[in-house]
């Protein structure tokens, strides 16, 4: 399973580093956050730093319905480097496939003068039923990718995006009829950009959910089955897991909306706010602690501590606290290591591994619990039932 960094803000070396550790296979690029001449820049830099590195751009297309919204965080999308593709539009335009091709083609055209490896298709989110109107627009623009990319006759692979609401992903039916239609084109993409989208960034039991998790994985298994690559944005602490399931790569960024999809990311803002607490991503208990209940811990349950290279940047002697331009190269390993030891080419067996590693979680925070250790909200046992339930469901809606 690969990783890729999930762009965004404050950039800064993060990435660079990232990739000069050997821990990440690629970038996937926020124009929200850059300009045009930036961008260009950016992905030479990855070029010259690493020629296996693959380079993509999200076009963010599924933000397109916040364009000409008062107040939208919309960023450098709103500047004429963008305006080639990202104009306002309502989903009643979206309607006529006419306008559709000309969206892709627009979108493709405008990614084809990158320095990129790969193209990533425009498409809209899916809010609330994959048996929807919107659903029928998001197929269309699923269809239309590879057309139209031929007519512009690259020979680089082009991903269809598929932007689904956790809402849309409640009904298992309507799921798998979806998936069934889009593995069944006539001219399919190279491959999928899948986003999951929570309502907003802080809401955890969005993603960490049994149904969400399950239908995630059947996304990428379906896909993968059918020979598809599945590039998985925003997939986080997920990413292993999506791995074991056949997706070909994940990705995760520094802030909690490069961790988690949702165009609350694009809303208007609801205020400042302070720098979030740095935390550090513990294999054994498949999830992030503050760096103080780290550093209270790691010698009481030293089955906490991961024990690789990046351990380095949580020096005991600073109380455990890293320099925040690292905290997600922490992460970044941590997601990498526990794809390797999870996954391979037996899949019953890396669902079993997975199984077992949850279950040994939870037994850690027992044993964390038992000396009367009590950990922030986020860094507590909430996210492995959902889990363990989520294989579960997982298997029986592919029926392995």
């Amino acid at each position: 399973m690969k990783l890729f960094a999930q762009h965004g803000a404050s950039e800064g070396e993060k990435i660079t580093e990232g990739l000069k550790r050997g821990l990440l296979d690629g970038v996937i690029y926020s124009p929200r956050d850059v300009s045009l001449a930036s961008l260009k820049e950016k992905l030479a830099t990855v070029a010259a730093a690493s020629s296996s590195a693959e380079r993509l751009v999200d076009p963010q297309y599924y933000a397109i319905f916040l364009n000409g919204t008062e107040e939208a965080r919309l960023g450098y999308l709103l500047e004429d480097d963008y305006a080639s593709y990202f104009q306002p539009r309502r989903r009643s335009q979206l309607e006529r496939e006419s306008q559709i091709e000309k969206e892709v083609a627009a979108a493709l055209a405008f990614q084809c003068d990158l320095n990129t490896t790969g193209i990533i298709a425009p498409n809209i989110l899916i809010p609330n039923s994959l048996n929807s109107i919107e659903a029928v627009i998001s197929k269309n623009f699923i269809r239309m990718a590879k057309p139209q990319y031929a007519a512009l006759k690259d020979k680089r692979p082009v991903y269809a995006t598929l932007a689904v609401s956790r809402n849309a992903l409640m009904d298992k039916q309507e799921l798998v009829d979806f998936i069934n239609e889009i593995t069944l084109l006539d001219d399919p993409p190279d491959g999928f950009y899948v986003l999951i989208s929570a309502r907003n960034t802080e809401a955890r039991s969005d993603i960490y959910n049994a149904d969400v998790i399950a239908a995630w994985m059947f996304i990428n298994h379906t896909l993968a089955v059918n020979g598809f690559k599945v590039i998985n944005g925003y997939s986080d602490i997920l990413t292993p897991f999506l791995g074991v399931a056949g997706g070909t790569a994940g990705a995760l960024g520094w802030w909690s909306n490069l961790k988690v999809f949702s165009l609350d990311r694009f809303n208007p803002s609801a205020g400042g706010g302070r720098l979030p607490i740095q935390r550090y991503l513990s294999l054994s208990l498949l999830n992030r602690i503050t760096f103080f209940e780290f550093n209270q811990l790691r010698t009481m349950f030293p089955a906490i501590v991961n024990k690789l290279a990046e351990d380095a940047l949580y020096d005991p002697a600073n109380g455990s606290e890293p320099p925040r331009n690292m905290e997600v190269v922490q992460s970044w390993e941590a997601v990498k290591t526990l794809s390797t030891r999870l996954g391979g080419t037996d899949q019953a067996k890396a669902l079993k591994q997975c199984s077992d590693a949850i279950k040994q979680a939870g037994l850690l925070y027992e044993a964390v619990q038992a000396r009367g250790v009590r950990l922030d909200p986020k860094s507590n046992a909430e996210h492995l039932q959902p889990l363990m339930d989520g294989l579960g469901l997982f298997t029986k809606l592919a029926e392995l």
